[in-house]
């Protein structure tokens, strides 16, 4: 289920993209629609004199001067501490950055445990995030995760004994997307931090950079370096603080189920939908989202497109969010599940939906620009 077919659209009228009703609403010739790259502009015929285009989910953004700083951690053969938000990393993560880092010692720190639905096992967790690490090109094993619950004075012993027998005396960088929970870590790690060193904290900007970064120093040659967090514009968490603040579990997840039957739908606030477009049964989703995210389950119907954008402009469910308004403002992806077992799809920023997979095969709704994943289950 890691593929994702994109929909293509039109973006000036939404429309979907098809060559074979000429005169009809989101027509493009063939030839256009078949060689064009998933990046470039389209437009149906009847809006081609516009000048918009439709965006695939973006990844991670890192500036050059992040990636001079990784190089260095390269050079000098330097451990990464990678933190990542437990609820939802699986889109945090930039090529670039794991192109550079790939070679480097790991340790991984997994916060917001205690998000996690009660159901949830330490060692499931651990391999899950291993295997999203794997995935996105960087070798982690679950010896390498330790799942955190981080906050100014939380106990961060076995991630500070685990890092010191990995690092091989050699310096420390601490990276990690917006929010992750690096400032965390780091005031936890301080509060039991002696310095065996003649040298001083200091925060400043990184050599050949406008980066600034705390240097701790970790004996005579090395330090951990604190650096800034990545962007997390393709989360949902990512652009309005209202929005994260309704969109963050405010305590462990309790799963929502819902049964699906092909050609029903759910609804998932003002800003996401997922419509089960093919399938030989019934599907059971459980749903894994703050409670203060609505969800309504539509059973097939003609006028359901019409329903659903008398919803968006009205915004009848709860979060909205003022960048979705209509359909023109969101990205559609086909995800058909080819893999059996658990499985997930999820939304940046959003939560995840859990479902037996048998060869069905989804439509996804999300904002323009919103990281999506389809990954095994992530809570078993």
């Amino acid at each position: 289920m890691s593929q994702l077919n994109v929909v293509r659209r039109c973006y000036n009228c939404g429309a979907i993209l098809q060559s074979e009703k000429p005169g009809e609403e989101g027509y493009i010739a063939q030839k256009i629609l078949e060689n064009s790259p998933l990046d470039q502009i389209l437009f149906c015929e009847h809006c081609y004199h516009e000048n918009k285009f439709n965006l695939t989910p973006q990844e991670a953004l890192v500036s050059p001067d992040f990636l001079t700083m990784l190089s260095d951690a390269k050079a000098s053969d330097a451990l990464i501490v990678y933190v990542v938000d437990l609820f939802s990393f699986e889109c945090s993560f930039s090529s670039k950055v794991n192109e550079i880092i790939r070679s480097l010692p790991l340790v991984i720190l997994a916060n917001k445990r205690d998000l996690m639905p009660k159901e949830a096992k330490d060692e499931d967790l651990r391999e899950y995030v291993a295997h999203r690490f794997r995935a996105s090109g960087l070798p982690a094993q679950k010896e390498d995760v330790v799942l955190v619950s981080l906050s100014s004075l939380g106990d961060t012993s076995e991630a500070a004994k685990l890092i010191e027998e990995k690092r091989r005396r050699h310096d420390v960088y601490i990276i990690g997307s917006v929010g992750a929970g690096k400032t965390l870590f780091l005031s936890s790690f301080l509060h039991d931090y002696t310095n065996r060193s003649s040298r001083s904290i200091v925060t400043g900007e990184y050599p050949s950079t406008h980066l600034r970064v705390m240097q701790i120093p970790l004996d005579s040659s090395s330090s951990i370096y604190d650096t800034p967090g990545t962007g997390n514009e393709n989360s949902l968490c990512g652009h309005d603080s209202a929005l994260a603040r309704a969109l963050t579990p405010s305590a462990a997840l309790k799963g929502r189920d819902f049964v699906l039957e092909e050609g029903s739908s759910l609804w998932i606030g003002g800003l996401a939908r997922i419509d089960l477009l093919k399938s030989e049964k019934k599907v059971t989703v459980r749903a894994y989202c703050a409670d203060a995210v609505d969800i309504k389950r539509i059973h097939p119907n003609k006028k359901m497109d019409d329903d659903y954008k008398k919803s968006l402009e009205k915004g009848s469910l709860a979060p909205a969010w003022e960048r979705v308004h209509s359909l023109h403002d969101l990205d559609i992806f086909d995800i058909p599940v080819t893999e059996t077992g658990r499985r997930d799809i999820g939304v940046a920023g959003l939560g995840w939906f859990t479902f037996e997979g048998e060869n069905e095969t989804f439509r996804l709704y999300v904002p323009k620009g919103i990281g999506v994943y389809g990954s095994r289950a992530k809570v078993k």
